[in-house]
């Protein structure tokens, strides 16, 4: 993303301007909407997109990062996702002390499920329907 707010906004079909596509849902922060604004004053002056710039929000590591400047902190949605704290170093970072989650989420993900079935010893070719072999599945 390159930081919230810094290189694109997504304008939903309500017309709410948001600095990602995911914002809506980190709490705490309101967003314009361009029927009752402009896109300029959206960008610039609401405190939605505001609000996650620089790095005067940044806690530890983050704010004393030497990549600060680079990954700004990571995704603010996914650090509020997987830990609460939208301000939170992004858990992806080896840095983060939440790191954890994701090493935890990855280990749980690639172990197999006890309900999982197992799969079929000859796994069938994918097979894109045309209008020539369509004709004889769909008479």
């Amino acid at each position: 993303m390159n930081g919230l707010g810094s290189i694109f906004l997504t304008v939903t079909p309500d017309g709410t301007a948001l600095p990602c596509h995911a914002a809506r849902m980190l709490p705490g922060l309101e967003f314009p909407n361009v029927r009752d604004t402009s896109v300029k004053h959206a960008w610039f002056d609401s405190s939605g997109f505001n609000h996650f710039r620089g790095d005067e929000w940044m806690k530890e590591p983050c704010r004393s990062c030497p990549e600060k400047a680079r990954d700004f902190g990571g995704c603010r949605c996914q650090a509020f996702l997987m830990t609460g704290d939208a301000a939170n170093a992004d858990p992806v970072c080896d840095l983060s002390p939440h790191h954890h989650l994701v090493t935890q989420a990855v280990a749980d993900a690639e172990r197999p499920s006890p309900a999982a079935k197992p799969r079929p010893a000859e796994e069938k070719p994918l097979v894109f329907r045309t209008p020539a072999n369509s004709a004889t599945l769909f008479p």
